[in-house]
C-alpha cells in the first residue's frame, strides 16, 4: 500500500492509503472519537456536502472496522481537478487505522466479483470512474510510480505519464 493526497471539500488536504482491493473513498471524520491526526468537517467545505442516508454503518477493510455514514462532497486530486458531487463514507469511528493515514481511496475494478465475492452485484463509487466520466481525467485509468522507501512516490490518474517510467524496466498494464 501507498499514501498520497486528496482534497475534501476542495480544500482539506488528506492522507489516503490507495486500495486496489475496496471500492469506496473512507474519510476521517472530525466527529470521529477516536481518529488520529488529520479530520475532515464537511461544515468545512466549499462544496455543497449532503449526508445521504441516516443509518450508521460499519465497513471491514482487513485488520480495519470503520462505523459512520454515507455522503456527498467536493472531492479533488488536485486544486481544481474535482468532483463537485462524490459519494464517500465519513468514518466517525474505527479501529486498525494509524497516523499518517486519514482515510481510504478504493480503486478496484467496477466488477462486483472483486469488491464483494461474497455475492454482492454491485460496488461502491469508483472515484477514478467518477472523474473519467466527468472528464476531470481523460481516461478510467490509474498508475503508480513507486520509488525506493523515504522518496517520494506518486500515482496518475487519468493515462500514464510514461515520462515517469525509470529506463529498462517495463511498463505493465493489467
Amino acid at each position: 500500500m501507498w499514501t498520497g493526497p486528496l482534497y475534501m471539500g476542495g480544500t482539506k488536504m488528506l492522507d489516503f492509503v490507495y486500495d486496489t482491493g475496496s471500492d469506496w473513498l473512507v474519510v476521517e471524520g472530525s466527529n470521529c472519537s477516536n481518529c488520529e491526526g488529520d479530520t475532515y468537517n464537511v461544515a468545512d467545505s466549499e462544496g455543497s456536502p449532503s449526508q445521504v442516508n441516516a443509518s450508521q454503518t460499519t465497513r471491514e477493510y482487513g485488520s480495519a472496522s470503520l462505523t459512520g455514514y454515507e455522503y456527498n462532497d467536493k472531492v479533488c486530486v488536485a486544486l481544481g481537478s474535482c468532483l463537485n458531487s462524490f459519494e464517500f463514507f465519513l468514518i466517525d469511528s474505527q479501529v486498525g487505522i494509524a497516523e499518517p493515514i486519514d482515510g481510504i481511496l478504493g480503486l478496484s475494478r467496477n466488477n462486483a466479483f472483486h469488491v464483494a465475492p461474497e455475492g454482492g452485484n454491485t460496488s461502491g463509487p469508483l472515484l477514478v470512474e467518477h472523474l473519467a466520466a466527468e472528464n476531470v481525467i481523460g481516461a478510467d485509468k490509474f498508475s503508480f510510480y513507486f520509488q525506493q522507501p523515504g522518496e517520494q512516490s506518486w500515482i496518475d490518474m487519468g493515462e500514464p505519464d510514461l515520462t515517469h517510467k525509470k529506463d529498462g524496466t517495463e511498463f505493465v498494464t493489467t
